[in-house]
């Protein structure tokens, strides 16, 4: 019962933001009305000037409202709902491994087929590079600031797989559409092109890194697998490694890259391979839905992973925009504080899995997950207060990535 009234009361939500009917129209009319007056009353009248100040916050929030970011992720909302409300029909294991091997390598052979290289490029891909490394660091020094140092065993796994979680972006989602919709589509451009790095180190980087930083399998079951790998011919042990999803998918959109041809191009079967890939975000939301569980004190470790590497990257961006950003370019400052709020990736999630079934151990696969089904409405909160409150908020970064480490560290006191 509790499931299908929260499915409920998110569908009535959806409803009334999408719509405006919590804007009265008078209300509307008065903005206007009252714009058009300003330019011809006098400026010493207080009434008229708080009366002016309070309606034209509404067209503010209305517009924030029924921007797409917004409107997005309260798509997204209802899809988890309807997940949630699913738990004792649908099998969560067959979704997982549907998401896994055909969903995410058709989101990886889509996104690698449209990379383009030219000179132009060149400072949005350092900028790209230097994003990247400050969230592989934020994400290390977050893991740490939460989990701590122990060398008990569940924890070294617990901190290994949250630095190279929290360390990727997912920007596509959780950035782009806010970024087109409140600074530009120059600027979402750039951020598209800045986001090149991090699609590199998360789609073809990420696995070896995985593997240097797990734990080996045990003896005898690698001597297993080596046997019987070994057993097989060397044919047919390159044709297993090259026809796995994610080689195959990675392969395959660097070639259609490197030819300048995007996988949309293949006529019926980029059409197909496109068709998947944008099922990607719905499947995964409903599987978020399906698996996300708010009891324990799961939610709250990663709510505190998240929270702290948001804290650190904000007080790092701060201190580069300061050093290389002119104060006065608010389009470009508030660009990059959006794309340095960027979600957790789900191919980081489809990454870490596919090491861990292949025997690499050390890693916690559920851990990668909720942080990625928690992270997307937290970037959502973030940016839509970003936007609202504009240069207020770009301002005052270094404030605000102190006080959510110091609600970080507070959560981990509260029981």
């Amino acid at each position: 019962m509790g499931r299908l009234v929260s499915l409920i009361f998110l569908l009535l939500f959806s409803v009334v933001i999408s719509s405006s009917a919590f804007i009265p129209p008078n209300c509307r009319c008065l903005v206007q009305r009252n714009n058009h007056q300003s330019s011809l009353s006098k400026p010493h009248s207080p009434s008229f000037k708080s009366t002016s100040r309070h309606v034209a916050i509404v067209p503010i929030i209305e517009t924030a409202f029924e921007s797409s970011g917004v409107q997005k992720v309260l798509e997204l909302g209802v899809i988890a709902a309807i997940g949630s409300s699913l738990r004792d029909k649908l099998n969560a294991k067959a979704i997982t491994d549907t998401l896994i091997n055909a969903l995410v390598p058709a989101v990886i052979a889509s996104s690698l087929s449209t990379l383009t290289i030219s000179s132009e490029m060149g400072k949005a891909i350092l900028a790209g590079v230097a994003l990247a490394l400050i969230q592989l660091f934020s994400g290390e020094l977050a893991s740490r600031y939460v989990i701590g140092n122990s060398s008990e065993e569940e924890k070294c796994a617990m901190r290994r797989t949250a630095a190279l979680q929290l360390g990727t972006m997912a920007p596509a989602l959780s950035v782009f559409s806010f970024t087109q919709e409140f600074v530009g589509s120059t600027y979402a451009a750039l951020a598209a092109l800045a986001d090149i790095p991090t699609k590199l180190y998360t789609l073809v980087l990420i696995p070896y890194y995985l593997r240097f930083r797990g734990e080996a399998p045990s003896a005898s079951s690698s001597e297993e697998g080596s046997a019987n790998v070994a057993k097989l011919p060397l044919i047919k042990r390159v044709f297993r490694i090259l026809t796995d999803p994610f080689n195959l998918a990675i392969v395959g959109g660097l070639i259609l890259a490197t030819l300048g041809k995007p996988i949309s191009s293949l006529g019926f079967f980029g059409k197909a391979i496109g068709s998947m890939a944008t099922a990607q975000t719905a499947i995964l939301f409903l599987l978020i839905g399906l698996k996300l569980n708010f009891g324990g004190e799961r939610p709250k470790l990663c709510l505190r992973l998240l929270l702290a590497r948001h804290g650190i990257c904000n007080l790092i961006v701060s201190a580069l925009m300061a050093l290389f950003l002119d104060k006065n370019d608010s389009a470009a400052r508030l660009a990059s504080v959006l794309s340095s709020h960027a979600a957790c990736s789900i191919i980081a999630f489809g990454q870490i899995t596919k090491v861990s079934n292949a025997g690499v151990q050390g890693y916690d696969t559920d851990l990668a997950f909720d942080l990625v089904a928690l992270s997307f409405p937290l970037t959502v909160l973030f940016n839509t207060i970003a936007c609202l409150a504009g240069s207020a908020y770009v301002d005052g970064l270094p404030v605000i990535g102190s006080f959510l480490l110091a609600l970080s560290a507070l959560l981990g006191k509260t029981k």
